[in-house]
């Protein structure tokens, strides 16, 4: 196969890479530039003089520091996407059109489980029937024995609750009166309505079966201001995202989970895109650190500003979630980053749509207890 020689722009690409220790050759360039999803965007190019003129390419200095990243991390057979996914958290110029591929490669997974799991979606039957039918299969098949994962936070949870039985109980008393004979919904159950959701979405949520979700999170019956408002004053909780999401893959009820995500890696900017994989990263340490301190805290027998922040997070259960994400996945793959990046976006969303109609009182709440990576993405908006 004949080649041309480089072009100048690429000649100073070289020679700059080189200059820094890094040997690239034209070769390693055109592929990184070969489609589909380019890892290298192309240079400028200038048409001078009239129309029927040749042109020029001129080289793009900040795209050095993106051929010297390649060149450290290419390897025989590695992800494109994960690359680039890698590149652009890194704050590099990876082209647009490739970084959305990659995060799309998201929610069409999540779409290929759902299918796998429910079925072909039904032309004439009952949609209600096949997806309750559907997540109960899928509740039934998850390992119903806790995880290790689960095993460490029931762990900390019962041990934070019985030095806090009586200020519990004081809580309770005033904020969370029914505690003790609340319904809690059991990992099965969280399964099944984790499923429903998923799959229907939001919306088929009713307000008490959101607060026996919430409930369950927590071990040992600790009382719960927000499941307590649920049980007493539902309103609407999930107004936010109930509204079908305006793209959609196919063979999926309109306002399904992957969807959502779907629509949010098409549609997102790359800043929250790049602030989202960038918070998504921060989760495991973020766990492990939590867990730890309060570990160590509950083993001195001396309580502290550990306990203490995990205690708030027994009875506002805002940052649960988070810690089981970051315990199970401590070393996620860029795939699974991108997951949980895109979740950060929908779940971002739909909390500043609720702090919109909210007091300040809650809003300042709701960012007093929110963990230290979702913050900045609250204030993106």
């Amino acid at each position: 196969m004949v080649r041309t020689s480089p072009s100048p722009a690429d000649r100073r690409l070289i020679d700059l890479a080189g200059q820094r220790g890094i040997q690239v050759s034209a070769r390693h360039l055109e592929r990184w530039r070969s489609r589909p999803n380019p890892l290298l965007p192309s240079h400028h190019r200038e048409y001078p003089g009239q129309p029927s003129g040749g042109s020029s390419s001129t080289a793009d200095d900040r795209l050095v520091d993106l051929v010297i990243w390649l060149a450290r991390h290419r390897r025989p057979g590695a992800d494109r996407g994960h690359l680039a996914l890698r590149a652009f958290g890194a704050g590099l110029p990876v082209p647009e059109e490739t970084v959305r591929a990659a995060f799309i490669r998201a929610p069409h997974e999540v779409a290929d489980q759902l299918h796998r799991g429910f079925g072909p979606l039904p032309e004439d039957g009952d949609l209600e029937d096949w997806v309750h039918d559907g997540a109960d299969a899928m509740a039934g098949s998850r390992e119903r024995r806790p995880t290790a994962v689960d095993r460490r936070l029931g762990k900390i949870d019962r041990q934070v609750g019985a030095l806090l039985k009586p200020a519990a109980a004081e809580f309770a008393a005033k904020f969370d009166p029914g505690a003790s004979q609340a319904e809690a919904l059991d990992r099965t159950g969280r399964h099944y309505h984790a499923a429903v959701a998923v799959m229907a979405g939001p919306g088929e949520l009713a307000p008490d079966t959101l607060a026996g979700y919430a409930r369950g999170l927590v071990d040992g019956g600790m009382p719960q201001w927000p499941a307590h408002l649920l049980e007493t004053d539902p309103g609407d909780p999930l107004a936010a995202v109930t509204a079908d999401p305006p793209h959609q893959l196919p063979d999926l009820p309109s306002n399904n989970a992957a969807n959502h995500l779907f629509s949010i890696a098409r549609d997102a900017t790359t800043a929250r895109l790049r602030a989202a994989w960038t918070a998504a990263g921060q989760i495991p340490g973020w766990a492990e650190e939590i867990c730890a301190a309060t570990e160590s805290e509950l083993t001195a027998g001396q309580p502290a500003k550990a306990v203490e922040r995990w205690a708030m997070g027994m009875v506002f259960p805002v940052d649960r979630v988070f810690l089981a994400i970051g315990l199970a996945e401590p070393a996620p793959t860029p795939g699974q980053q991108a997951s949980t990046a895109l979740n950060l976006l929908f779940m971002t969303d739909a909390t500043n749509a609720t702090l919109r109609i909210t007091d300040d009182d809650g809003r300042a709440t709701m960012r007093r207890l929110a963990p230290p990576f979702l913050l900045g993405l609250l204030e993106m908006g």
